[in-house]
């Protein structure tokens, strides 16, 4: 049975979705069976410690409607080393379509905004370039 790919949905929140992330995260659907429900997917930089630096760990989840080849974004986690002495991996940006929020480590909340809208833009555009250049281990955790 030949199926139509994937597309993205915002439920909540009208975030600008670029069409190369579009293209990258719906790439990662496709092979998924018509039986999963919801999927996450994360992106590590191998090397990446609070030492040396490197690429932040992203973390996606999405989940399918109603129709058949409709994903629902519903929560980007974007994780770095924080903390001194001893660092830990913790959140440093939070998205949550379905819980219709935004927050960052260093401001807290996030206006639903243009702001918003200009720094998701910014970061988004990253996160695409870091993945062109192959800087992520990406692993798809589907749950079917």
């Amino acid at each position: 049975m030949t199926h139509n790919s994937p597309t993205l949905h915002q439920p909540t929140l009208d975030l600008p979705l670029s069409c190369e992330f579009i293209a990258l995260i719906t790439t990662h659907l496709t092979a998924l069976s018509d039986t999963c429900q919801s999927v996450v997917l994360n992106f590590r930089d191998p090397a990446y410690s609070p030492e040396n630096g490197g690429w932040h760990p992203v973390e996606i989840r999405l989940f399918r409607s109603e129709q058949h080849d409709v994903w629902q974004l519903d929560y980007l986690t974007d994780f770095s080393w924080q903390g001194n002495p001893w660092p830990e991996l913790a959140k440093e940006f939070d998205i949550s379509w379905s819980q219709r929020y935004a927050w960052h480590c260093l401001i807290g909340d996030l206006p639903l905004n243009r702001e918003l809208n200009e720094f998701w833009t910014l970061w988004q555009d990253n996160f695409v370039a870091y993945c062109a250049m192959n800087v992520f281990a990406i692993t798809v955790s589907p749950d079917c």
